[in-house]
């Protein structure tokens, strides 16, 4: 129910959060994906022994009218319910945790095969002009030989500095996080997320070496050369995933633009969020018993 509740309010919002700063944006992005976590915890401590017999939640209890909340019975939907949920989790788990195995063993050959240009920086061997950033716990940038033949040293200097951020916001683990939590959504809603919380890894990576509007001109030139650049090559769809942080593979329009603004963006909606948590964990906590009488009306226990 949390997660129905907050898909809505999502989609409602969506169009708004491109007027807040890039930190903002990503911290409203992780409440989405974190609300129904938050949302289900407090309406299991409201029906927990903890607060059954506090005053102050006597009439939560009494609105929400949950049927026999206490009471489990395991040869009932009850426990398919459960089982679906579990299982649901365990299919995300193995489907998370399997790349995430592979990508510890490609970015160590990446390391042993690559030239250690600086700390967390290596330069590969290849054809295709590339940079990224890659490893979960311990993160390195990697930039191709090919990228480096065939741009300037400046142009260089920035791709560093970009995927250097990535090392420093932890973005490979963040993003493997985000897409975890994200799967539990619906499609289009979980495509969005991921997207909008890509772009926002990236825009903040963009800006983070960025201190005056001239080297934000500077860092939107690169970006511009590096897409003419990378245009024609493809990659390879086992680097292509959320272990893996690109240079420059996301919304490049939208990137230039946000190093070329000027716009002053929205403080961080406190209010909103303040008021906004309380009533979806309200609204859901009060609509699980809807949900248990359709049900009901197809199975009995």
């Amino acid at each position: 129910m949390a997660n129905i509740f907050v898909s809505i309010t999502f989609w409602l919002v969506k169009s708004k959060l491109q007027h807040y700063a890039v930190s903002t944006r990503k911290s409203l992005l992780w409440l989405f994906v974190l609300a129904p976590w938050l949302i289900s915890l407090c309406a299991t401590l409201f029906f927990s022994p903890l607060f059954q017999n506090g005053s102050i939640f006597v009439w939560l209890t009494d609105l929400a009218h949950w049927h026999h909340p206490d009471i489990f019975y395991f040869m009932s939907w009850h426990s398919a319910s459960l089982l679906i949920f579990t299982s649901f989790t365990l299919y995300i788990f193995i489907r998370k945790i399997t790349p995430l195995y592979r990508n510890h063993h490609q970015i160590n050959l990446l390391r042993v095969l690559g030239i250690e240009n600086s700390k967390q920086v290596y330069f590969i061997e290849s054809s295709i002009p590339i940079a990224f950033t890659g490893g979960v716990f311990r993160p390195s940038c990697f930039i191709s030989t090919s990228l480096v033949e065939q741009t300037s040293a400046d142009d260089i200097k920035i791709i560093i500095q970009h995927e250097l951020a990535h090392v420093h916001y932890f973005d490979p683990l963040n993003k493997w996080l985000f897409s975890f939590f994200s799967a539990y959504f619906a499609n289009n809603v979980k495509q969005l997320l991921i997207s909008m919380m890509s772009l926002s890894m990236e825009q903040a990576a963009d800006s983070f070496y960025a201190e005056n509007q001239q080297q934000s001109h500077n860092v939107a030139s690169t970006l511009v050369k590096f897409t003419k650049l990378a245009a024609s090559y493809s990659i390879h769809p086992q680097y292509n995933s959320e272990l893996f942080v690109h240079f420059c593979r996301h919304s490049i329009e939208q990137r230039v633009l946000h190093l070329l603004s000027d716009k002053q963006f929205r403080p961080f909606p406190t209010g909103g969020v303040v008021i906004a948590i309380p009533l979806l964990v309200l609204i859901s906590t009060t609509s699980v018993d809807s949900l248990h009488h359709v049900i009901e009306t197809l199975f009995t226990h």
